[in-house]
C-alpha cells in the first residue's frame, strides 16, 4: 500500500470522540489518504459519517450544541438496563444524515460491538449504519442495550476499544486513542476528582461546576477503572500491530457528555496530532 494511504482506527471515549474529526481533517491536509476505518462506540459514529461524505454536517450539528440543546437530546428512562434510550439523538442525526447500507459507503468500515449475552466481540460490515452505530454506542449503565438481530448489543469498548485487529488492511496504520491518561500538564491545583467524573456523576452534575469531593466515590472509582482498563487494552493493540503513527488524546479532555465543548474538544484533536507529527 502507498505510504500516503493509511488504515485508520478510532476508539471509544464519549464526547471527547469529537477530536476524531479534527484529527481526520489534519491527516487529510497533510496528504494522507484514508482508505479504510475500524471504529469503536464514538469511533464507529465518526467513522460511518466520514465514510459517507458527511462528516462535516456532523461536525456542523455538533457546534451548535450548548449544555440545554445537548441535554434536551437525553431522553432519560427507567430502566434496569440503562437511563438513557438514545432515540431522541439518532433520530436528530437522520435528519441531517440519511441511513446508509454499510457495504454502500464510499471508504471500507468495520464497526466493532459486544454481544452482552453471549460475551463476544461483533464485526458488523453490512446493514443499516445507524443500527451498526446504535450497536456500538450503548454504554452499559448509561444507555439501554440495543437490540440488532434480536440480539442485545452494548458499547464496543467493552472488548475493544481501539480495534485495529479488525482492519483488513494492516499496513500505514494511524490510531487516535481517546483513552490514554490524564495530561500531565494540569494545574495542581485542578480537582482530580474531576477529571474522572463518570457517566453517571456526569448527568446527575450537568448544570454545575461544584465538583468539590475529596473522596471518589463508588462510580467514579468504576469510571477511573473503565479507563485504565481500555487504556491498557489499547496499549496492547498497538504493541501487537505495527502501526505508523498513535495519536493519543488524554482521558481527561472532556467528560463523556461534554458534547456542548465541541469548540474546544476539535482543538485539542488538532493540538494533539501536532504534537505526534512533531515526535516522527
Amino acid at each position: 500500500m502507498s505510504s500516503n494511504k493509511v488504515s485508520l482506527v478510532l476508539s471509544s471515549g464519549g464526547a471527547r470522540g469529537i477530536a476524531h474529526i479534527s484529527v481526520i481533517e489534519s491527516l487529510l491536509d497533510d496528504g494522507y489518504e484514508i482508505v479504510e476505518v475500524s471504529g469503536t462506540s464514538i469511533g464507529s459514529l465518526v467513522a460511518a459519517f466520514f465514510a459517507c461524505g458527511k462528516l462535516d454536517l456532523f461536525k456542523n450539528w455538533v457546534l451548535k450544541l450548548d449544555k440545554i440543546k445537548t441535554f434536551s437530546l437525553m431522553d432519560f428512562t427507567v430502566s434496569q438496563s440503562g437511563i438513557i434510550k438514545g432515540d431522541k439523538v439518532f433520530s436528530s442525526l437522520k435528519k441531517i444524515i440519511p441511513d446508509e447500507k454499510i457495504e454502500n459507503l464510499e471508504i471500507p468500515i468495520s464497526i466493532i460491538a459486544t454481544d452482552i449475552f453471549n460475551n463476544k466481540e461483533v464485526v458488523i460490515r453490512s446493514g443499516s449504519m445507524y443500527d451498526a452505530i446504535r450497536a456500538s454506542c450503548s454504554i452499559p449503565g448509561l444507555v439501554k442495550p440495543y437490540s440488532l438481530n434480536g440480539i442485545d448489543h452494548v458499547d464496543g469498548g467493552v472488548l475493544n476499544p481501539l480495534p485495529i485487529n479488525k482492519l483488513n488492511h494492516k499496513e500505514n496504520i494511524i490510531t487516535v486513542n481517546l483513552n490514554s491518561p490524564p495530561a500531565k500538564n494540569k494545574s495542581k491545583k485542578e480537582n482530580k476528582t474531576a477529571l474522572y467524573l463518570n457517566y453517571f456523576n456526569s448527568v446527575k452534575k450537568f448544570f454545575s461546576n461544584n465538583n468539590n469531593s475529596k473522596h471518589l466515590g463508588i462510580y467514579d472509582i468504576t469510571y477511573r477503572s473503565v479507563h485504565m482498563i481500555q487504556n491498557q487494552l489499547s496499549v496492547y493493540q498497538i504493541e501487537k500491530h505495527k502501526t505508523l503513527k498513535n495519536i493519543n488524546i488524554p482521558c481527561d479532555v472532556c467528560h463523556p457528555l461534554e458534547f456542548y465543548k465541541a469548540d474546544e474538544i476539535l482543538k485539542s484533536g488538532t493540538k494533539f496530532y501536532n504534537e505526534t507529527k512533531n515526535n516522527y
